[in-house]
């Protein structure tokens, strides 16, 4: 059960807490050294001092193990590490064992706390040896270590770590923030990617749904092409992603370069291109409405090369413009030719075309106008 908790303690990831397994194992490792060594070399009051703050560290240390409380174990154990640097005081014997110096505490409390905090417990610090340094100034006169020259030395050694702590502090804590919230990014991307996915199935799986009960109508397209309209329309949904993977945004996608992969995508799978033209004005557009318009797009051209292909003496050009005015896009689809157009037959259409241009338009709360101009005109306006 320790072990388990041992090896949960150092895969953390958390650092502060790794860093205090890490000293609290290694004081009482020390502390346990000492602690034998003053028995061995007949120190009884060092003995038993060394062996009490050997058992409180390793009680505290398990009850952390328990808890994981890591701030207020962190202050227990820099107050007794205070504690123990203050032995130096007592006894000769004891400054020459002591643990540790009380200036590396300093490094401690700019680790573990927030910066407000480390720097009220770096006052009360030098409070405290200050008046651990006259009292002792006062009462041993001749310890090894209350002389002006060794206390002074001390004192500026602590301000020089104390420079080095904060700047640490400031420079971690700066790194850390950053890694969080590129973490925090990458985990809401990859929720968002996850939902794009199961969106972008659905979808399929809706088109799909459509297609069959397309095909039970007695005007409806051969199987063959169906399966190769479905098709087309599942390639324009993954050249969406494709061109989101390939841009420098990650959120929107440029028209012009989107249109024109998809057109000639459509002509090479119909072995007849149709001349296209594009007009576009600012036109990034996100990854939602690109899929719909996507859609349109492909019902649109598909429509116009089999109409080219079954009256090839109409010379036949796509104009396709997207123009961003106020709050609104604008994307007109002009067929051009010299031959009506009849659109209540284009709207009733038994096939699949229509409805998905009408359902995708739907989706981004756009409006869809058809007109006769020189050929069949498709307007769709959406909002921004």
């Amino acid at each position: 059960m320790f072990r388990e908790r041992m090896q949960s303690l150092f895969r953390s990831r958390d650092h502060k807490r790794i860093m205090l397994v890490g000293l609290y194992s290694a004081s009482i490792l020390i502390l346990a050294m000492l602690t034998l060594m003053a028995l061995g070399m007949g120190y009884p009051a060092l003995f038993y001092f060394k062996l009490t703050m050997t058992l409180l560290l390793t009680l505290l240390f398990l009850a952390f193990c328990r808890s994981r409380n890591t701030p207020l174990f962190a202050i227990l154990f820099l107050l007794l590490m205070e504690i123990e640097s203050s032995s130096a005081m007592i006894d000769p014997h004891f400054y020459n064992f002591a643990t540790v110096y009380p200036f590396f505490h300093i490094l401690g409390f700019f680790f573990f706390f927030r910066l407000k905090t480390a720097a009220w417990m770096t006052v009360g610090h030098f409070i405290y040896w200050g008046a651990v340094s006259a009292y002792g100034l006062k009462s041993f006169v001749g310890h090894p270590l209350f002389h002006m020259v060794p206390l002074l030395n001390m004192f500026m050694s602590s301000i020089l770590v104390v420079f080095i702590a904060l700047f640490y502090h400031i420079s971690t804590e700066m790194t850390y923030a950053e890694l969080e919230r590129s973490n925090r990014q990458k985990e809401i991307l990859l929720k968002e990617i996850h939902h794009r996915i199961k969106n972008n199935l659905n979808r399929i799986a809706s088109l799909l749904g459509l297609q069959i009960l397309s095909l039970r109508h007695r005007n409806a397209d051969p199987p063959e092409t169906a399966l190769q309209k479905s098709k087309l329309r599942i390639e324009a949904m993954a050249m969406v992603h494709d061109a989101l993977y390939r841009s420098n945004d990650l959120e929107r996608i440029d028209f012009a370069i989107y249109a024109r992969q998809l057109l000639k995508l459509i002509g090479q799978a119909f072995g007849r291109p149709l001349p296209f033209q594009l007009e576009v004005h600012d036109g990034a557009l996100p990854l939602d409405r690109m899929l719909k318009i996507g859609m349109i797009l492909n019902e649109l051209y598909t429509n116009s090369l089999k109409y080219a292909t079954e009256h090839p003496q109409h010379g036949l050009k796509v104009v396709i413009t997207l123009t961003h005015e106020a709050e609104e896009y604008r994307l007109t689809y002009h067929q051009r030719n010299h031959r009506e157009i009849d659109l209540d037959a284009l709207e009733k259409s038994p096939g699949l075309g229509m409805k998905l241009i009408r359902l995708a338009a739907g989706e981004i709360h756009g409006s869809l106008d058809l007109a006769n101009d020189r050929g069949l005109r498709v307007t769709l306006t959406f909002p921004a």
